[in-house]
């Protein structure tokens, strides 16, 4: 069990393994739901459908971005069930952007999280329609689960679009390719960060707070939280991937050095906290997840 306390504010109730346990539980059942085999289907789909459920339902894969949209959900007072299609979406994006790196055209990566990557495991052309339909299909699940909201699906698919595109995380992958052969300043490193990484950790509570009907207000402080926090998750990753030796090209480490990285990861961290610090006791496992993250480098 996760306690956590942030300043004079006693959030030790948070039990939040158990909520991200939950969380990534719901978030599963409703993937598999989605991404269910057929064995009357065509061999050629059957071979896709296996190649997106064995990206798609590792074990040991966090679910971080899903778990920020059901905490989202519960510090509005809104419905899980309601944003849990939403959640699975922005899972199926994230998903999508993991199989595609992998690729050799890409980082070239030969395995993930102990596995043989997509295209290890079955064949690059296989790797990249799984990466295509999980991206299509993100977009699908959110138009027919706010099909009845059509105002709501419309913002929500924009906000989606956005993250994953060319504003967001393509863009952001595409100024880290280019930052392999020149080198990027501050402004460009956080761009970079902002972007890849950021673009769908912001929009897991923001889409969340959108289906949810929050308040311009909430989406704003939502929005102000989970931009900081985005970024604050890959500073925590930069400090994890550390090596003096082998600093990585393209990281706040390789800039800055570990130690004012840690400080970076603080300042953003605090930075999170300060745009939810209006909000009641419903918000206090958002906290703890900034905590969460902050702590990851000890």
């Amino acid at each position: 069990m996760t306690t956590i306390e942030i300043g004079d504010r006693d959030i030790s109730h948070v039990n939040l393994d158990a909520l991200m346990e939950s969380s990534a539980r719901d978030v599963n059942a409703l993937l598999g739901e989605l991404f269910a085999e057929d064995a009357e289907r065509a061999p050629g789909w059957q071979r896709l459908m296996a190649s997106i459920r064995y990206s798609l339902l590792q074990e040991g894969a966090k679910r971080f971005r899903p778990t920020l949209a059901l905490l989202s959900a519960d510090a509005l007072g809104a419905d899980r069930a309601r944003v849990l299609p939403f959640a699975a979406a922005v899972e199926c994006v994230h998903t999508y952007s993991l199989i595609h790196d992998d690729l050799p055209a890409m980082d070239n990566d030969d395995f993930r999280r102990g596995l043989p990557t997509n295209h290890k495991k079955f064949d690059d052309s296989t790797a990249i329609l799984a990466g295509d339909a999980l991206l299509t299909d993100a977009f699908a699940i959110v138009g027919e689960a706010y099909a009845e909201m059509p105002e709501v699906a419309l913002r929500a698919v924009v906000e989606l679009s956005k993250a994953a595109g060319s504003q967001g995380m393509v863009g952001g992958q595409a100024i880290d390719i280019a930052a392999k052969t020149t080198a990027l300043d501050l402004e460009d490193l956080r761009l970079l960060h902002l972007l890849k990484t950021g673009a769908l950790i912001r929009v897991a509570a923001v889409g969340a707070a959108i289906v949810s009907e929050a308040t311009d207000d909430q989406i704003e402080d939502l929005s102000d939280f989970s931009s900081a926090l985005g970024l604050a998750f890959q500073v925590a990753d930069d400090l994890l991937d550390y090596s003096q030796e082998r600093p990585e090209s393209g990281s706040y480490c390789a800039l800055l050095g570990p130690e004012k990285t840690r400080e970076f990861l603080i300042e953003l961290t605090d930075e999170a906290l300060e745009a939810i610090i209006d909000w009641d006791q419903k918000a206090d496992a958002l906290r703890a997840l900034a905590e969460f993250n902050r702590d990851r480098i000890r």
